[in-house]
């Protein structure tokens, strides 16, 4: 066994051009990618729709965070604070009707996305009117906006195939193609590094140890549990169990063989922030990036069927 051991780490290394090749530019099915588009379109929607709730009123030129408010929070003329890296529109078109304009149209671009109308201009239009708002007031971003953010420009290098256009019965609508996988594979890592950074940030928190990080999210008015005592006995398991979950999810979207698990764990995950945060979108985003994760024709119910 000592012997064989090692063997096989060296033929293993042999193959590793073979392997890194396979894994970025094998060409995967257009198909594979439709439904993670959707589902990402679906989020990014609700999105918008949120944005015309407070956009318009809060960051016009005369809003709780007036356009000149807004240069003063990102440091304009202040060396060091990237506010040279700031965009938008938003500081120049101060009325209200310019924050609904681009509103409507990251939700039009977010329903285009859905139907594959657009192709990759659609995720892109979608992404431009997100830092629209981003930029003009980055402190309000929620970390579901983040991973959003990151998955548009992913579906920006192949969205997949349009389903309303319908193709004729000759031409092979569902032809691989390399881009599809190598967006599929960016929505991969990215998804196992902000879990992985994640779970090393509560590490790094006092509350995640001691047990009181459930008792303070309730106390801050976060998730659905009501309040609980930084003391009470659940909300310490509640929050022993997601860190748990945090380190499983890492070790089997890691591991190929135990993949599977890691799409189940993933979508745990996405619940328990709805339930723990409230985030309903973090959820969601959650969900669309682990459907990232699942081969082309196997639908989600034969993956929680091998666990």
């Amino acid at each position: 066994m000592q012997r064989t051991e090692p063997a096989n780490f060296v033929q293993s290394l042999k193959h590793l051009p073979e392997t890194w090749n396979d894994f970025w530019f094998a060409p995967v099915a257009l198909a594979a990618i439709n439904r993670v588009r959707q589902l990402f379109a679906i989020a990014i929607a609700l999105q918008f729709v949120a944005y015309l709730f407070w956009v318009p009123q809060w960051l016009s030129g005369d809003g709780w965070l007036g356009s000149q408010a807004g240069l003063y929070l990102i440091g304009q003329g202040m060396p060091d604070t990237g506010s040279q890296y700031r965009w938008s529109i938003l500081y120049w078109l101060t009325s209200p009707l310019a924050g609904q304009l681009v509103c409507l149209m990251g939700l039009l671009a977010s329903v285009l996305m859905f139907l594959g109308i657009g192709h990759r201009l659609a995720p892109v239009l979608a992404w431009g009117c997100m830092m629209m708002v981003h930029h003009r007031a980055p402190w309000l971003t929620m970390p579901s906006e983040i991973l959003m953010s990151a998955g548009l420009l992913y579906l920006s290098i192949e969205p997949g195939q349009s389903t309303w256009i319908r193709k004729p019965a000759d031409e092979s609508v569902d032809r691989p193609r390399v881009l599809a996988n190598i967006a599929l594979r960016c929505l991969q890592i990215h998804w196992i590094l902000w879990v992985g950074l994640s779970f090393a940030s509560m590490l790094q928190q006092p509350v995640w140890w001691n047990g009181e990080a459930i008792g303070v999210l309730s106390q801050q008015g976060a998730g659905w549990l009501g309040k609980i005592s930084r003391e009470d006995t659940i909300g310490q398991l509640i929050g022993l169990v997601l860190l748990l979950l945090h380190a499983a999810t890492l070790a089997c979207l890691c591991n190929r063989k135990l993949q599977s698990l890691g799409i189940v764990f993933t979508i745990l995950l996405g619940l328990s922030y709805i339930l723990l945060t409230g985030d309903m979108l973090l959820g969601l985003i959650a969900g669309a990036y682990a459907l990232a994760f699942v081969p082309h024709g196997v639908p989600m119910s034969n993956i929680a069927r091998k666990i």
